[in-house]
């Protein structure tokens, strides 16, 4: 079942704060392309292309951990924020709970089929 307010209400979150400087990181390019879809704009970053030390040094202030709702996009999740924080700075990984706990899906990359099947078939959810 999937919850279309909670999805939208924290697809918006996202949206706004990428807009205004949040740098989003995801694990990889079809990710980026996936957030790019949904209209986020801003600095999205794929960490499996990055070194951890290059991610260290390409992030500052609001930073939102969003990688995918399964095993390894959860320990990907915990190494990264245990990196960032060990550095300094503190992730956000409360959209990624509140994006995957409205949805049916576990990958960033089928958040835009999401998106598209509540917009065009709002009824059959």
């Amino acid at each position: 079942m999937i919850n279309y307010e909670d999805f939208m209400k924290a697809l918006k979150e996202l949206t706004e704060r990428a807009k205004d400087g949040a740098v989003v990181l995801v694990e990889g390019r079809r990710d980026v392309e996936a957030l790019k879809g949904l209209g986020v704009e801003g600095k999205i970053l794929p960490v499996s292309s990055v070194s951890r030390a290059k991610l260290v040094e390409s992030v500052e202030g609001d930073v939102i951990i969003l990688t995918d709702w399964d095993e390894k996009g959860e320990r990907l999740k915990r190494e990264i924020f245990e990196i960032l924080l060990s550095n300094g700075v503190t992730a956000d990984t409360s959209i990624r709970k509140k994006i995957f706990s409205a949805v049916n899906v576990n990958e960033v990359e089928d958040l835009v089929k999401v998106y598209i099947k509540l917009h065009t078939h709002p009824r059959s959810l």
